[in-house]
């Protein structure tokens, strides 16, 4: 904010001599006449794509993922610029505006300023900077109110712009308010009190224990089963109190911190005990929602407070619309030309859209919906019929819809084939075409879904064997698919142990190794129709492997930091010396020929290459050989489906793995992004009691209540 204030100062400090020197006197006129003009327009503009982006960062994944990104963050800075660059130009007051028009277009820079309801942040590093914000709202405020002294006058304009002021500074206000409350310190506090026990004893002997523990979902949970349970509402708005319920008690885990739930809540995994794969993933997806409301935008601050809302909302919108009438009637008192007039009905109009359609939004938002649509009073009668469309479609919904997929064989075949391939090298460094550009999306179907929950719910009913003692939980989450071999081969993984045991330390490029196995046995069952006997699970392993190497290249923060970028550079080169040296043009027999070539190369010279660098290729063919012999040679007598029945759980694992050492950091990093399926994991795992963070209580959670910290929720 501060570095696009001086900027804009610099940019009104030297327009002047620039123009002088570069263009004609003619030029230098129109566009003393028009700056300002257009200038506003296009911060109002900028005000609606904004809108627009906001709303499509939260929902849309996909292939156009990256464009909408950049699209968000360069909206996101140019409006803010936009309106200090015009706030600053006004401030010299050089245009050839009237004194009364420059007062009344002011206000409406501080309404910009305050952005649209949907986007307060574009990214966490936003809410962490609240006060730099804070001292950016003082010196605008400031610059607003120094215009509207020194340009002040005695017409009607200048008495209209006064609510518009007060419009605009509520607005920026509440923005401000938005990013401290979702800054990490504050909502740290907002989770942690300290003990307030009356027995000295009680407290010596389990809050000293309880200090750095957060302790949440077991007070008033007669008061929840009352919310939950009200006789009044629908199924739907159920659903919604649960999901609402459910994102109050983990909201500690979002800050990354330690917490305890009852043996209710983690008996019943928090509301998930009786739901399907679908349901589940549809449930966890709608408490992300929750959480991309609580960090990105003004939805939380508007319902703590609804009354105090809906009057700062309703002296929001009834300045804007008083002030259109009584410009509208005095507009023959009002010497202007038609162009300036225009712009500024221009300016009225789009705020009062932009407010109508922020009200309207409020309404239809999950926020309002679980308080306000049950069947008690006419009006909330009324309010449940203009929602019930949208509260069935969120109930029926089935959770996240795609993901995203990386395969590298099929990226290294294509890249051979390609003549540009030694061009795109040179220019693109940072591997953004094979990154961005070769990665796809595929819908995430309920199979899928079921193997995932079906996987997690094993591990829990392990968990639960061991009594949910925390070292058998470390052991579960530090698998990484070695224990599924065992499991899966008995005595054969001890004959051949050193055969399926990957030496690298590095989980990324375990991951590489692993992904390139599973290509190969991929496309060497495609190739030799075995596809029909290995069912649907062929399909969930593949997409899983090629969902964990769109990670490594494309998020590889949210994994364990590891040297993927050497070892998907050695690996590509390790692919490029295996390919012929004459051009393929056609991509199916070359990937054919290059997956026959890999499989059929001896074992001593696999040994040989695979100790030669940090590449993968070669590991993962050694893996690749030994999955397909499982169903040839073994004594085991497997079918293809066994088969990628063990590498599908070999991947769950990772996934495990990898899900259980995010940050939920870099977790709400990626809500701004559509969301990632690993989050919507990682989520399931807390509800399942698979986390370091959520702790079971094994008291009831009427003993010693009084002596132990907990937060007191108003979200």
């Amino acid at each position: 904010m501060l570095f696009a204030i001086a900027i804009s100062l610099l940019y009104v400090e030297i327009k002047d001599s620039v123009l002088r020197k570069l263009f004609a006197e003619i030029v230098k006129k129109f566009w003393s006449e028009w700056e300002l003009r257009l200038m506003v327009i296009v911060s109002l503009t900028l005000q609606f794509l904004l809108s627009y982006f906001g709303r499509k960062r939260k929902k849309y994944t996909g292939k156009w993922v990256p464009a909408i990104a950049i699209s968000a963050w360069l909206i996101y800075l140019s409006a803010d610029w936009m309106a200090t660059l015009v706030l600053s130009t006004l401030l010299r007051g050089t245009s050839d505006l009237e004194n009364g028009l420059i007062v009344f277009w002011t206000p409406f820079l501080l309404w910009h300023l305050g952005s649209p309801y949907n986007i307060t942040a574009y990214s966490l590093e936003d809410n962490e900077l609240w006060l730099r914000h804070f001292f950016g709202m003082v010196f605008q405020i400031g610059e607003a109110i120094y215009i509207y002294i020194r340009f002040r006058s005695n017409t009607a304009l200048n008495a209209m712009a006064s609510p518009l002021f007060m419009g605009g500074v509520i607005k920026y206000a509440e923005r401000i308010w938005a990013l401290r409350c979702a800054s990490p310190k504050q909502l740290i506090n907002f989770f942690y009190s300290t003990s307030s026990s009356k027995n000295p004893n009680q407290s010596n002997a389990i809050g000293c224990n309880m200090k750095e523990m957060i302790r949440t979902g077991m007070l008033d949970l007669s008061k929840k089963r009352d919310f939950i349970g009200d006789p009044s509402i629908t199924l739907e708005v159920k659903f919604l109190r649960e999901t609402h319920s459910s994102f109050d008690i983990f909201k500690p885990l979002f800050a990354d911190l330690p917490f305890q739930i009852s043996q209710e809540f983690h008996e019943e995994m928090v509301y998930l005990q009786s739901r399907t794969a679908d349901e589940a993933f549809n449930f966890v997806g709608t408490e992300l929602e929750f959480l991309y409301d609580l960090l990105y935008t003004k939805n939380p601050i508007q319902h703590r407070q609804p009354l105090l809302s809906l009057i700062l909302r309703s002296i929001c919108f009834f300045s804007l619309v008083s002030v259109l009438i009584a410009f509208s009637a005095l507009l023959h008192e009002i010497e202007h030309s038609t162009v300036d007039v225009a712009v500024t009905y221009l300016l009225l109009s789009g705020a009062i859209w932009l407010e109508t359609y922020s009200f309207f939004m409020h309404c239809r938002s999950k926020w309002t919906m679980l308080r306000y649509a049950v069947h008690r009073s006419k009006l909330h009668k009324l309010y449940h019929r203009f929602v019930n469309y949208r509260l069935r479609s969120i109930k029926s919904k089935k959770g996240i819809k795609q993901m995203a997929q990386h395969d590298l064989i099929d990226y290294y075949v294509k890249a051979k084939a390609s003549r540009f391939t030694p061009v795109i090298k040179l220019i693109d460094t940072a591997n953004l075409l094979q990154r961005f550009g070769h990665s796809k999306w595929k819908p995430i179907d309920t199979k899928l879904k079921e193997f995932i929950y079906c996987h997690l719910k094993q591990k829990r009913l392990k968990y639960k064997k061991e009594g949910f003692k925390l070292e058998s939980l470390d052991k579960l989450l530090s698998e990484k698919g070695d224990n599924v071999i065992k499991e899966k081969l008995g005595y054969l993984a001890d004959q051949d142990h050193e055969d399926w045991k990957t030496e690298s330390t590095d989980f990324t490029r375990r991951i590489f190794i692993w992904h390139i196995a599973t290509a190969l046995v991929y496309y060497d069952d495609v190739y030799k129709h075995r596809r029909g006997t290995c069912g649907s699970i062929l399909q969930i392993g593949k997409s899983l492997s090629d969902y964990m190497m769109y990670l490594v290249l494309v998020r590889p923060t949210m994994l364990p930091n590891g040297f993927s970028e050497m070892v998907n550079k050695e690996t590509g080169n390790e692919a490029e010396r295996f390919f012929p040296q004459t051009q393929m043009k056609d991509s199916m027999m070359s990937m054919k020929d290059f997956v026959a070539g890999l499989l059929h190369m001896p074992n001593d010279t696999i040994k040989l290459f695979s100790h030669r660098g940090a590449g993968a290729l070669y590991e993962g063919v050694r893996f690749a050989k030994q999955l397909q012999s499982l169903v040839r040679e073994s004594t085991l007598r497997w079918d293809g489906e066994d088969k990628w029945e063990m590498i599908s759980e070999v991947w769950m694992d990772m996934m495990v793995y990898a899900a259980s050492r995010c940050t939920w950091e870099e977790h709400a990093q990626q809500l701004r992004h559509g969301g990632e399926l690993l989050t919507h994991i990682s989520l399931l795992m807390a509800h399942l009691g698979l986390s370091h963070q959520v702790h079971r209580l094994e008291q009831s959670a009427d003993d010693h209540s009084e002596g132990l910290p907990f937060p007191d929720f108003t979200i």
